[in-house]
């Protein structure tokens, strides 16, 4: 059984696996996708974390608008680090179209990981764009 952040850091996981590969892949491809992430069958994997890697990726053309939105004119999206925009489509994915997390635990979890995965100081950027977003 996974930890709560466990469980947020496998779902950020698999939306950066992807944003890496191919934007446009199928539903079987997305199933691929969050197996191979949480390393499990995936009806083994809970229905929120489904939920929320799912909806994050149907909605990803109006969480990338909203992204771009508030991105000054030297960070452009497509230029933007991987990892960074995985957590950030992630954070809003599952604040907007599933809900069940407030804006601050949504905030603190995206910093935790943001800690882990990106460069020194990349945390504070992705805080800055969530308070805007969220």
């Amino acid at each position: 059984m996974l930890t709560r952040n466990q469980e947020q850091e496998k779902m950020m996981t698999s939306v950066y696996t992807y944003l890496f590969n191919d934007k446009n892949g199928n539903e079987e491809d997305v199933r691929k996708v969050i197996e191979a992430s949480f390393e499990m069958d995936y009806n083994d994997i809970s229905v929120y974390s489904k939920e929320v890697i799912i909806k994050s990726l149907l909605n990803l053309k109006d969480i990338d608008a909203a992204i771009e939105e508030r991105l000054s004119e030297k960070i452009k999206l497509n230029r933007m680090n991987i990892c960074a925009h995985a957590i950030l489509v992630m954070a809003i994915g599952q604040y907007r179209y599933v809900g069940e997390i407030s804006k601050s635990e949504m905030i603190d979890v995206s910093i935790q990981l943001a800690k882990k995965y990106l460069d020194d100081g990349e945390y504070k950027f992705i805080n800055a764009i969530l308070d805007k977003i969220l």
